[in-house]
């Protein structure tokens, strides 16, 4: 996928958020796997980074970018009620779809054999967030200046942490590092991470993949956020930030301003 950049949304009268965003192949990789969508009338926002080799990786992470936010979208519009328990059921079912769809695709001659993808989504509904993942994309929120991480890394090294056997800062060196337990595409069923939070007037949401977060501490994006105010521009400079700590895989940043008062 060539290197792209979105203008950040202008808002008008009506505008409850802006956004930007900004996605780059990094200094080592040739090719750049990551993908994104965004699409402001459904405020709906989706970052997936493939895998499965040269071509398969960039091919997976474009079909769920492309099918994925169709069948949310499908989904929402039949929807008879729209609680929060509701929605968040939606979110887990068409993922689960989109990997088993996916994972037939591989099978397939237009297809490459064990390719698949990251997912992180993101979906503005009535003043609320609902955030969804499988893999290492991660979504967080800048709040008062605090920055809180809404996903949960499917992968070897972060259980590993979670049952305390190893440290967080061993998990870049580690051997076992950038294994997935969890993907989009995987011939097992897909669960993803699923919450949701009320918004409230001035959060920035992120949505990134590794490319990011393996070469920026937490610390050093939430410094970006806070300095940084327009929404494009802080993509850039998180970019920017990355490839200067190495840029050792694809990088993609998405970032939402949600500008209403509730």
């Amino acid at each position: 996928m060539a290197e792209m950049t979105e203008p950040t949304a202008t808002p008008g009268p009506a505008v409850q958020f802006r956004w930007g965003a900004e996605t780059h192949r990094g200094k080592v990789r040739q090719e750049n796997q990551d993908s994104f969508f965004a699409d402001p009338e459904p405020a709906l926002f989706v970052v997936s980074d493939g895998m499965g080799g040269h071509r398969g990786g960039a091919l997976a992470s474009g079909i769920v970018v492309e099918d994925l936010p169709v069948m949310i979208e499908n989904a929402l519009d039949r929807l008879k009620v729209g609680a929060t328990r509701t929605i968040r059921s939606l979110l887990e079912r068409t993922i689960a779809e989109q990997s088993r769809q996916l994972q037939l695709e591989g099978t397939s001659e237009s297809g490459y054999r064990d390719m698949g993808a990251t997912l992180v989504v993101v979906l503005l509904r009535n003043s609320r967030c609902f955030v969804a993942n499988v893999g290492d994309s991660r979504a967080y929120r800048l709040r008062a200046d605090r920055l809180v991480r809404l996903t949960r890394d499917h992968s070897v090294v972060s259980e590993l942490i979670e049952t305390g056997r190893i440290e967080p800062e061993e998990a870049l060196d580690h051997t076992d590092s950038g294994q997935l337990t969890r993907y989009v595409g995987m011939e097992e069923k897909a669960h993803s991470h699923v919450r949701s939070f009320g918004l409230k007037k001035g959060d920035r949401i992120l949505l990134c993949t590794d490319g990011l977060t393996d070469m920026v501490s937490d610390r050093g994006i939430a410094g970006i956020l806070r300095t940084e105010a327009d929404p494009h521009a802080a993509c850039k400079s998180l970019v920017a930030a990355a490839n200067r700590a190495g840029g050792h895989d694809n990088i993609t940043t998405l970032i939402i301003d949600w500008l209403k008062s509730v």
